[in-house]
């Protein structure tokens, strides 16, 4: 059923294109048609030049040659045979180039679609999805899929061109090609049943090349630990041995379509056998045998052609599956969006009886209770498993709950827009990242519209304007992939300043301080408490001396709030807040 909804999909969306394609491959094989017709002709001014019991074909051309005004002479049939030869590859290399154009367009159609569908998705679906799978699709299938495209259309180019092709030994012996045709299609019916094991072989393909893309994508994103525990050898091990597994599927795979052609080969000859024993008992011309078979013997390598291009498209839709199954699991998971603008609030924004859990587990969140002031700076804390990160994914609604709502000024936020929602919001995630380009672009990503003063002052908030300074090339220092040229707390600080840059409503932190030196982090904080003044700051932090000016303190203990108050008022309580701070050594007066 892939094969015909694919099939179908692509007739339904490009019909110009397809059909453009179809008729320059008619032309094409109406030349070659037109090639083989006139060597009826040649045949029979070589071997019969007087042209006595000339074959019927001959005869037509003749009269044909009388209409046009041309001698009838070996010159000028000579002359037509290369000139339609000319035109057909002429012809031929158009309908080359049509098919590849078909390809880059539809794959480029396909890698974008399936890249907005992943990204219109809910986070649940990058987290609950291997990142070596999603890569591979990238990297891989989407290729093998254009590639599925090219070979589509070469199975209509042979198809049409075998059709085509059968016109010249059925108008010289319908009864002779009916015949050779149904013995073709006889012994051909084994390989045409050998489809499903193909199948199988691209399906194990795809899956060792999601292993072998995961083996890989971990390896770079860890580097730095697997260098540290000089784990190289065993990771080079690991990576080996999936790539042998892939590579033997693959192996197998491509050897088995390639081979297709060359296995249906010895099928064609008994083919061509069995016409020259039954031709010897049916009384046609020498010209006209002759053309018979080199018809037939033309046709039945593209029978080949088609049954290896069948093979090949066997192979090659558990990529497309794995493109269809993985879009339509982003598209169940679509991100929810509202009707409304929100550009901020006014009075509050509040957390109301909000619980939620990933499918088939255990509640992360059960019964939150949140009010967070305009303007003000709240803090949430807790042990690590107790659901502080969840609650800020529900926040930035990477995650919508399963009970409960978010509502600012009294409205849910399920009813704003989720772009201008997220637009009014500066997020400074746990594992803060910069993209491979210059500081400057990196803080542009949160603003376009920054001016130099803007983006200046928004380091100098989040302290990271002294050592930008004293880079080689200052804001035009390349931060490299994912800011590995520069120290953790750089990284964390510049992450800071784009989140400040971006003037939210709504500040989000979550542990932004965490890989901060002392001086570093007092300056951030001193920042962040400036902000507040005019920003709703929302805080989460393991370092305690972070949070020691917030408004106001929740606990987070198992998915419930276990405490709130202020931080001193959480100091007098005999609790977890306590515990914390004695452990972390904290001493406020």
């Amino acid at each position: 059923m892939k094969k015909i909804s694919f099939i179908r999909e692509i007739f339904k969306r490009y019909p110009m294109l397809i059909f453009s394609n179809i008729f320059s491959l008619l032309l094409v094989t109406l030349m070659d048609a037109v090639t083989i017709f006139s060597l009826v002709v040649i045949a029979d001014l070589f071997f019969n030049p007087g042209l006595n019991n000339a074959s019927l074909i001959t005869q037509r051309v003749i009269s044909l040659f009388k209409i046009i005004g041309l001698p009838f002479s070996l010159l000028w049939i000579l002359i037509f045979f290369l000139f339609f030869n000319l035109l057909k590859n002429v012809l031929q290399i158009y309908a080359q180039y049509q098919i590849l154009r078909i390809k880059y367009v539809i794959l480029t159609d396909i890698t974008l679609e399936t890249f907005n569908d992943f990204f219109r998705a809910r986070w649940y679906f990058f987290s609950s999805n291997k990142q070596g799978t999603l890569l591979n699709t990238f990297t891989r299938e989407l290729g093998i899929v254009g590639e599925g495209v090219g070979t589509l259309g070469l199975c209509f180019f042979s198809l049409v061109q075998a059709v085509l092709l059968l016109i010249v030994p059925f108008y010289l012996s319908w009864k002779l090609t009916s015949i050779l045709i149904i013995i073709a299609t006889i012994l051909g019916l084994p390989f045409l049943l050998l489809g499903k094991v193909n199948y199988r072989l691209g399906k194990l393909s795809t899956s060792t090349a999601n292993d072998m893309m995961k083996s890989i994508s971990e390896s770079l994103n860890y580097a730095k630990i697997i260098l540290g525990f000089n784990k190289q050898k065993k990771v080079s091990e690991a990576l080996k041995n999936k790539l042998h597994i892939h590579n033997q599927a693959t192996l197998r795979s491509q050897a088995f379509s390639r081979g297709m052609p060359l296995a249906y080969s010895p099928v064609g000859l008994v083919v061509l056998v069995i016409g020259l024993l039954i031709s010897r008992k049916i009384a046609l011309p020498l010209s006209e045998t002759m053309v018979l078979f080199y018809s037939l013997s033309r046709v039945i390598p593209v029978f080949g052609t088609l049954l290896g291009n069948k093979s090949s498209l066997d192979n090659l839709f558990p990529s497309y599956e794995q493109i269809v199954n993985l879009r339509q699991r982003a598209q169940e998971l679509l991100q929810q969006t509202g009707e409304n603008k929100f550009s901020g609030f006014k009075n509050e924004m509040r957390i109301e009886d909000l619980s939620f859990s990933y499918p088939d587990r255990q509640p992360v969140l059960k019964n939150i209770n949140m009010v967070i002031p305009k303007g003000k700076m709240i803090a949430v804390v807790g042990y690590s498993g107790g659901g502080k990160s969840t609650l800020i994914d529900m926040i930035m609604r990477f995650n919508d709950p399963i009970q409960g709502r978010i509502i600012f000024d009294g409205v849910d936020a399920k009813e704003f827009d989720i772009d201008s929602y997220r637009n009014c919001i500066g997020y400074v995630p746990q594992d803060s990242v910069l993209f491979n380009t210059s500081i400057r672009d990196n803080l542009l990503w949160a603003n376009e519209t920054a001016t130099d003063d803007e983006i200046r002052d928004a380091c100098r908030q989040a302290n990271a304007e002294e050592f930008i300074g004293k880079l080689p090339d200052g804001y035009n220092t390349l931060a490299g992939d994912r800011g590995v040229r520069l120290s953790g707390g750089q990284v964390q600080r510049l992450a800071l300043a784009r989140a400040i840059l971006r003037k939210p409503e709504l500040l989000i932190l979550d542990e932004a301080t965490s890989a901060l030196d002392t001086y570093s982090e007092r300056m951030i904080q001193q920042a962040i408490e400036n902000i507040a003044k005019g920003t709703t700051v929302v805080i989460i932090a393991h370092r305690l001396s972070t949070i020691i000016n917030a408004d106001y303190v929740y606990v987070l203990k198992n998915g419930t709030i276990g405490e709130e108050g202020t931080y001193l008022e959480l100091l007098q309580k005999d609790g977890n807040f306590k515990k914390m701070v004695e452990l972390q050594s904290l001493n406020v007066k």
